[in-house]
């Protein structure tokens, strides 16, 4: 698990980039620099949660690069970070080479102990901060739950933030949180997961939308789960095929449902947030030991789909998963070809199907999912249909769970 820190110095890009490559490398604390401090503390000040620590240069920029580098940064600085201790005590230490503040009295005073830039002063301050971060509960919990938040926060810093909200509150009772103001949220983890899924083609491009910018939740978790994604005509694979087994489909949808309650009520008016209150109310969705459930299913999920993804990177196997289904009917032009009639974009009615064989196999008036299909290349039929179907099979009598 590394280190998030945030380096506020005037010169890190021209003295400090052997720092950064030290503690990125060897100890995977990760340097977010910036030349001053209005920059540094802009992003702390924003969202505190994902920062462990703060480095401090003696002399920097206050607010801009055109102004000459003094002590008043610093101390504003420090009284910042400060006055975030009601929210997050977020440790802080001063790297400085400026050879005036080395036998300073007043300055140790004030600011105390302080790091010289050199090789001895550089690695006692990484000991330093290593041991001070370890303290933090916050901390102590991204441990705890390493493999889950660290795979997260790669998909996205915000979603792995509001997860460690709740997990910090589950293991320490004196930190309160607004059950209601974390379902949503984690059904937007959701999104994520599968967004890094549709990555790899494991999720259709037809279930993610044109421009990237919609996720169909629900049609997601059909697909994975082998069942049919009826609104967009597909599934994955044949009947027996499956991404993820039936306790993850189960907390999957769990974690969507509920998530959908708070979903939409910005776009209510005042009789329907009322009637969603009375729904919230009366489903007990404000528990703790809900939104705490919720939190190691979503840990589960995240972990099950990063070993899933990662073992199954090739796109066009996994893209072969994808398969049309539809409803086979008679044609009063043709007594040797049914349709496969589906809803999956370039496939609608453009799929036919020998009649002697959906007679054969009683597929005639019954929903199938097309396992293998060719390009319709016959001069006669090619403009009406633009595939044949090869080998289908029923889904009529699918029921329960994979």
């Amino acid at each position: 698990m590394g280190y998030n820190v945030i380096w506020i110095d005037d010169e890190w890009d021209t003295r400090g980039k052997t720092f950064i490559q030290l503690c990125e490398v060897k100890h995977q604390i990760h340097i977010t620099p910036f030349k001053t401090r209005k920059e540094g503390m802009d992003l702390l000040l924003k969202d505190e949660r994902p920062w462990d620590a703060v480095i401090l240069d003696a002399k920097a920029f206050n607010e801009s690069e055109n102004e000459t580098a003094n002590l008043r940064g610093l101390y504003e600085a420090i009284r910042q970070i400060e006055g975030l201790k009601m929210k997050k005590n977020i440790p802080y230490f001063v790297l400085t080479r400026q050879p005036d503040l080395m036998d300073n009295d007043t300055f140790n005073e004030s600011i105390g102990y302080f790091y010289k830039k050199d090789i001895d002063g550089q690695n006692q301050l990484i000991a330093d901060l290593k041991v001070k971060v370890a303290e933090s509960p916050r901390f102590q919990i991204k441990l705890k739950y390493e493999k889950a938040i660290e795979r997260l926060s790669t998909y996205d810093i915000w979603s792995s933030e509001k997860l460690l909200d709740i997990l910090e509150a589950m293991h320490n009772p004196e930190k309160h949180i607004d059950p209601l103001l974390y379902y949503n949220p984690l059904r937007k983890i959701l999104e994520f997961v599968f967004r890094a899924a549709n990555n790899v083609l494991l999720i259709p491009e037809e279930l993610i939308g044109k421009e990237k910018d919609e996720v169909n939740l629900n049609q997601c978790v059909q697909y994975l789960s082998g069942r049919p994604a009826d609104r967009l005509g597909i599934r994955c694979g044949g009947p027996k095929d499956y991404i993820v087994p039936a306790h993850i489909k189960d907390m999957m949808f769990l974690v969507l449902n509920l998530g959908n309650v708070n979903s939409h009520s910005t776009s209510l008016n005042e009789k329907e947030l009322k009637k969603l209150e009375r729904y919230i109310e009366g489903n007990v969705c404000n528990s703790k030991y809900l939104i705490y459930s919720l939190a190691m299913q979503i840990c589960e999920i995240v972990l099950f789909m990063t070993n899933y993804i990662e073992s199954h990177q090739d796109r066009v196997k996994n893209k072969t998963m994808c398969k049309t289904i539809g409803l086979v009917e008679q044609i009063e032009s043709s007594e040797s070809i049914c349709i496969i009639r589906s809803k999956r974009p370039g496939h609608e009615a453009n799929i036919c199907l020998s009649a002697e064989y959906a007679k054969e196999n009683d597929l005639i008036g019954k929903k199938v999912v097309v396992l293998d299909e060719v390009k319709n290349e016959y001069p006669e039929t090619k403009d009406m249909y633009s595939y044949i179907a090869l080998n289908v099979q029923s889904i009529e009598k699918e029921n329960g769970s994979k």
